[in-house]
């Protein structure tokens, strides 16, 4: 092999090799960013997006790579929209039985897919402390964030969550379950007696 010829292969394996270096690094650039992406829209301009944090005039927003979500966080799998409104507005219904208005309270939060958690007013105790803190003295009651309507107007439960951010028809997950209500004073559980203090029969 000439000379000239051995100068020019050797040229053409270094620029070969300096591409594929400059692609590996690009690559490994990419794929921290890749593997935080949870969310993939179009912006104003039209132009495909990713990210973990939509901006708000998003179109077409989209979760990618679901499986990486934590499990442990119950709202991950929500649609973005749902879980923007229920971190910066969290959802909770008050109530107490038997109440027929709270049943139609929960089905009008259920039908537009609205996540939520319920504490029941069920004692003297509850009732007193219901009023302390702002719910009242009837129920149901709903607060968004910190504001509260203390009248069972679906409409204006309706306009509230339309102001929080809350899609009208949300879709959410088959496997998305609400947190179990919880009384609205929680006690302690009572610690279970060593097995030598136990009755016998």
């Amino acid at each position: 092999m000439s000379p000239l010829l051995r100068a020019l292969t050797a040229n053409r394996i270094r620029v070969s090799l300096g591409r594929l270096l400059a692609g590996l690094l690009a690559l490994t650039l990419l794929a921290p960013g890749l593997a935080l992406a949870q969310y993939k829209w179009i912006d104003s301009r039209g132009q495909v997006n990713y990210g973990d944090s939509p901006p708000r005039d998003a179109r077409n927003v989209e979760r990618v790579n679901a499986p990486g979500v934590d499990p442990a966080d119950p709202q991950s799998g929500l649609p973005f929209e749902v879980r923007r409104a229920a971190q910066s507005f969290p959802v909770t219904l008050y109530t107490t039985a038997p109440c027929a208005a709270c049943e139609q309270a929960r089905d009008m939060l259920h039908s537009r897919g609205v996540p939520f958690s319920e504490r029941t007013i069920t004692s003297a105790e509850e009732a007193a402390e219901a009023r302390k803190i702002g719910v009242g003295s009837a129920v149901p009651v709903l607060a968004v964030g910190r504001q509260m309507i203390r009248e069972p107007d679906f409409a204006q439960w309706n306009r509230m969550l339309d102001d929080a951010g809350y899609p009208r028809n949300a879709s959410l997950p088959r496997s998305f379950q609400n947190p179990p209500p919880r009384p609205l004073i929680e006690r302690p559980a009572k610690p279970e007696a060593p097995a030598a203090d136990r009755p016998t029969g």
